[in-house]
């Protein structure tokens, strides 16, 4: 992974969070069809507790959500993208 390139401190939990939620986002840049239940799964925490760090994520701009009605999408923020191996190669 790249290095952080917008001095932003991660929490053990939030880069655990970030570490899990990056190879999710298989699809085209920008596209995510992942939410907080995929990632407690992955990181096999509460999802009381990645909820909260998602907030703390958001607060952070380093991810922004959606809910479709259904559940809520998570989306990485566009100046973040660096974090993702391909979309970083296609952003250069």
């Amino acid at each position: 992974m790249k290095k952080n390139q917008y001095k932003v401190n991660f929490t053990q939990l939030e880069q655990e969070i970030i570490d899990a939620y990056i190879p999710m986002l298989y699809a085209e840049e920008g596209f995510s069809d992942v939410d907080a239940n995929d990632i407690a799964k992955e990181i096999n925490k509460p999802i009381k507790i990645v909820r909260g760090a998602l907030g703390s994520l958001v607060q952070k701009g380093v991810i922004f959500t959606d809910d479709n009605g259904r559940y809520v999408i998570i989306y990485l923020h566009e100046k973040f993208y660096y974090l993702h191996p391909q979309w970083s190669k296609e952003n250069n």
